[in-house]
């Protein structure tokens, strides 16, 4: 079933970017195409470039970040992007993603989570540029 839409509004999702971080292009084309269907703008991250490289070149309103590359979880990455007005959504499995929330409640970053289910991204990505 896909993805409950909601009316677009003035922070609605089409004059958004979301950069999808991961050096998995399976998974980052798949998720990026499920975030398109619910009109974002979407571009991703290059491996090996630097992932700040990135945040810079693209200048997204959000950055969804897969925490099972140690690469891309850095404090720094997470501080900089929230310092730039990006909003950072993480996603990865279980154990990665722990390790990531630790990371950020020790250094106060506001993350969001990805959600357990697809039904919820709308409402997840619209919080994140809600945070933006």
């Amino acid at each position: 079933m896909p993805p409950k839409r909601k009316p677009a509004d003035d922070a609605g999702p089409a004059k958004r970017v979301v950069l999808i971080l991961s050096p998995d292009a399976v998974a980052a084309a798949l998720l990026g195409a499920l975030v398109e269907t619910l009109g974002f703008l979407v571009r991703f991250y290059r491996p090996p470039e630097d992932p700040e490289t990135a945040v810079r070149r693209e200048r997204p309103s959000i950055a969804l970040i897969d925490c099972a590359d140690p690469t891309l979880v850095k404090e720094d990455l997470l501080g900089r992007a929230r310092m730039r007005g990006v909003s950072v959504v993480i996603f990865g499995t279980p154990e990665s993603m722990r390790g990531v929330r630790g990371l950020a409640a020790e250094h106060e970053l506001d993350t969001l989570i990805m959600p357990t289910t697809l039904d919820d991204l709308d409402d997840t990505l619209r919080n994140a540029i809600a945070d933006c």
